[in-house]
């Protein structure tokens, strides 16, 4: 990627559309000047950064006329140590499908999307192997086919095909990375609750008690041995199963969509005291 190309074919795209607002995810490819140049230009800039690298953050994060992070932590440290008022909290969010639950055919048992890597990673494997006769599913890298859970393998899952397997699936696992900052919910638990799953989450990030809540929106485990008694546990009692899949589908309905997202996002702009506490 040229960065420069990149960085004059934004501000020539800007020049030609003259938007009000411009939307940027992470774009650490765009550089300071450019976003002065468009903020001269009078449009208000805002970039959503799903990441939690401290030294991007922090250099990125001022540039912005709005700054939104998923991790209250690297929020917090934006206000204490870089005293910015530009920086908010935003949850990631979900498009739910509709009625998810009307002829639904589950033909996965217990599913799971995701990237083998011992180091990243260190419990996938462990947990996994704990359920692997319980009809797992796996869908992934191949780092997958050098473990013993090569047999529940299916291969690497691409664009929108997860939410085919979320919405065929009794229960989805959620397996977090136990490294660097412990917040900041990924994508993956409104994806799973959005398409109709029962949801299963190793709380490792804790700021999913805030979003949904505990064993009636999602089902939480702590080590293999709870994970591998929950999962038997929810497949052998189909109905709670499906009132905690229902649950967690009409919390993301009703509070974690990306029109309440954009909402919440132009609240802010408008009433940026009201979250500067929050």
């Amino acid at each position: 990627m040229n960065v420069s190309v990149t960085n004059r074919d934004l501000i020539k795209l800007v020049k030609r559309h003259n938007p009000k607002y411009l939307f940027v995810q992470k774009g650490e490819t765009i550089v300071p000047a450019t976003i002065e140049a468009i903020k001269k230009m009078g449009v208000v800039t805002i970039n959503f950064y799903n990441d939690f690298d401290w030294s991007v953050v922090s250099t990125i994060a001022p540039w912005y006329d709005y700054f939104f992070t998923q991790h209250a932590v690297l929020l917090q440290r934006l206000r204490d140590e870089l005293k910015l008022k530009n920086c908010f909290y935003m949850a990631h969010a979900a498009e739910p499908l509709a009625n998810p639950f009307i002829n639904r055919k589950n033909i996965y048992a217990v599913s799971f999307i995701g990237t083998h890597n011992n180091t990243i990673y260190p419990n996938r494997e462990k947990y996994l192997t704990a359920i692997k006769d319980l009809s797992l599913h796996i869908w992934g890298n191949e780092g997958w086919l050098d473990t013993p859970l090569k047999d529940c393998f299916h291969s690497r899952s691409y664009g929108d095909q997860r939410f085919d397997i979320y919405s065929r699936s009794k229960i989805v696992i959620d397996i977090n990375w136990e490294h660097f900052v412990t917040d900041g919910v990924s994508v993956r638990p409104f994806e799973v609750t959005a398409s109709g799953a029962c949801l299963f989450v190793d709380l490792v990030k804790k700021d999913i008690l805030d979003l949904y809540k505990e064993n009636k929106e999602f089902v939480s485990f702590s080590d293999a041995e709870e994970l591998r008694a929950k999962v038997k546990y929810y497949l052998e009692h189909d109905d709670e199963r499906e009132a905690i899949a229902r649950a967690g589908y009409n919390r993301t309905v009703a509070e974690h969509t990306y029109r309440a997202r954009l909402k919440q996002l132009f609240d802010t702009i408008e009433h940026p005291e009201k979250y500067l506490t929050a």
